[in-house]
């Protein structure tokens, strides 16, 4: 399940009710002290209920809120992705849908209420049907009572000793009755009868929530999530087969114990005269913590140092490693348990290349079925590479914290309070994305003819050059129309052409500038279309059916890939970074010519190369 909205309520710096909505990935801006933590803080606290990496304080509730006499705060999750095959109760099978349990967007919305540094309830706010006060409290009745329900109104139950079919049966006999069911917006607790196992069921879908604050203290509580091992034998034990495997177990051992206790019960009562019982009391299965087994499960670095005693700078490249592990992971059959990446401030500590290959690496990982990320920034340098759709502002107004969505009048207070300059290199390459980039630097680095034109690595480590992937509408498009105007820095723009050109008006837009700046649309479909049919196969282990060349250059690479088998559930994200990964690094002159694509090509960095030429010349 995925993060849809988080709502809070007398939350911190969050005065009255606050409504935030996610996306895949998402990022927020602004100053320091604005609440850009808090947000990150209370879905660890709504997750974990306090025993996690944030504990609950009697002082989280709002100032304002205690004026207002206010005792409680409440912070709220919305779900989506909820899996169609969840079965909330094995030897009952039902489901949320089925149970009316879903909100009005049918989507799982989860609150909780805490109350002097505690958790005081949990409910499920959902569209249900509320025809009368029976139909409305039906998830709160025991057995029983809805056995009693039926035989008083003579309603017939397949079988009367499952409380799911109960209560369909009663609905079914509300929707003839009434001739349909009225429905309202309801809370219910989760330790009602009907509910409580319901709740123990559906708990073990929530997602694991891995939160790595900024530079603090080197407390024994931080290795609890900052070490990235901690995540993983979290997915490890949330893997339906091994928890199978495990339940099999505790069910064979409890077999075991019962045995041995009833024999000494046996024994007790042919000894003793004492008048009382004696039950051997056994943990359920599902209150087994298996993780616990694992809890002191990390890294240690040289002379046995734990991980979370090492340096802030130390600690963020091992998750870097761990992110870059997590995107290069196939995630076939791996799809159990969903993972809520959430990091403050990924300049923090890291080198600005090594910052960069850390925001890189999440919005790669943010792309993959299982996954979600959440971060935090202040850096002008780490805006640029964030899609607008994906940036939220957080400010504090008169006081109190406020979320804002990406807008043309919040692009410039992002400018504004954030002091965004310009980059400090004289030309920016404008690509689509990284992998795009990807291409473009391997082929430069790996055909001598065209690193002879311009070596970019070394253009880029001189600064003479920086390669934006875009991601879209990307936040440095309204960076540009602000900053970039009236300096000397000079753009060059190559986008896909696309079936349907549709980068053709910024083509022309900027072509228009007068500034020096260039763009171009690509003569083939997509980049992947620069890249040689037989190493595609080869690399893939495949064989594709195309006979002419014209039809290499407007067909759609990776869904002519994933046509095969055995690439059916490859992501689209996997085949384009091996594309332009391995594949790209084999590319000669030669592939390029039969392509029909040299001339083409070397234009493309012929006139990158005049561009650094004419920047360096005037600032010479």
């Amino acid at each position: 399940m995925k993060i849809s909205k988080l709502i809070l309520e007398n939350f911190r710096g969050f005065y009255g009710k606050h409504e935030i909505s996610f996306d895949n990935f998402n990022v927020f801006i602004g100053k320091n002290d604005q609440g850009k933590s808090s947000i990150l803080e209370a879905i660890d606290i709504f997750i974990y209920e306090g025993k996690g990496n944030v504990k609950i304080e009697s002082t989280d509730l709002n100032i304002n809120a205690q004026k207002d006499e206010i005792s409680e705060f409440k912070i709220a999750l919305e779900f989506s992705d909820i899996p169609k095959d969840v079965i909330i109760d094995a030897t009952n099978p039902t489901s949320l849908e089925d149970e009316y349990l879903l909100n009005e967007n049918n989507l799982l919305e989860i609150w909780k209420i805490f109350r002097n540094g505690k958790l005081t309830n949990t409910l499920l706010r959902c569209k249900h049907p509320v025809n009368d006060d029976f139909l409305k409290d039906i998830m709160k009745k025991k057995i029983n009572e809805l056995q009693g329900f039926v035989e008083e109104k003579g309603i017939y139950v397949v079988d009367k000793r499952k409380a799911a079919e109960l209560r369909k049966s009663i609905r079914e006999y509300y929707m003839k009755k009434d001739g349909e069911l009225k429905y309202d917006t309801i809370d219910l607790p989760i330790n009602a009868d009907g509910l409580k196992d319901i709740w123990s069921q559906l708990n073990k879908y929530l997602p694991i929530y891995a939160l790595f604050h900024s530079d603090r203290e080197n407390i024994d509580q931080d290795a609890e999530i900052q070490d990235p091992l901690k995540i993983k034998i979290e997915q490890v034990f949330k893997n339906e087969k091994i928890q199978k495997t495990l339940e099999d177990i505790a069910n064979e051992v409890n077999n075991e114990i019962k045995e041995i206790a009833d024999l000494i019960i046996h024994k007790f009562k042919e000894i003793s005269t004492i008048e009382t019982s004696i039950y051997p009391d056994i943990p359920d299965v599902s209150d087994l913590k298996w993780k616990d087994v694992y809890k002191n499960l990390g890294f240690k670095t040289e002379d046995d140092v734990p991980l979370n005693k090492r340096g802030s700078g130390f600690r963020r490249i091992v998750l870097l490693s761990s992110l870059l592990a997590d995107v290069e992971k196939k995630t076939e059959g791996n799809e159990d348990s969903h993972v809520i990446y959430a990091i403050e401030e990924p300049e923090t500590s890291l080198h600005p290349d090594l910052q960069i290959k850390l925001v890189n690496s999440l919005i790669e990982l943010s792309k993959k079925a299982n996954y979600q990320v959440i971060m935090t920034t202040h850096s002008p340098a780490l805006i640029r590479l964030f899609e607008t759709k994906y940036i939220k502002f957080v400010e504090k107004v008169e006081g109190e914290s406020n979320v804002f969505d990406f807008s043309e009048e919040i692009a410039g207070k992002i400018i504004e309070n954030l002091g965004l300059l310009p980059e400090i290199s004289k030309v920016v390459l404008c690509v689509e994305g990284t992998t795009d980039e990807l291409f473009l630097i391997n082929i430069n680095q790996n055909i001598e003819e065209l690193k002879k034109i311009i070596n970019l690595e070394e253009c880029i480590k001189n600064g003479l050059l920086s390669v934006i992937p875009m991601h879209g509408a990307n936040l440095k498009d309204w960076i540009n129309r602000y900053a970039l105007k009236n300096t000397n820095v000079i753009e060059y723009h190559l986008y896909d052409r696309d079936h349907d050109e549709k980068y053709k008006e910024q083509i022309e837009i900027v072509n228009s500038r007068k500034d020096g700046s260039k763009a171009r649309l690509t003569k083939k479909r997509e980049i992947e279309n620069y890249v040689p049919k037989e190493i595609i196969e080869t690399e893939f282990g495949i064989t594709l059916d195309i006979k002419e060349d014209s039809e290499w250059d407007n067909l759609d690479i990776v869904k002519a890939i994933q046509s095969y088998d055995k690439c059916k559930k490859m992501k689209e994200v996997d085949i384009k970074s091996k594309i332009c990964g391995s594949c790209a690094k084999k590319i000669t002159k030669d592939h390029l010519e039969k392509l029909g694509a040299w001339d083409e090509v070397k234009t493309w960095f012929e006139e990158i190369k005049d561009l650094v030429n004419k920047t360096f010349i005037k600032e010479r």
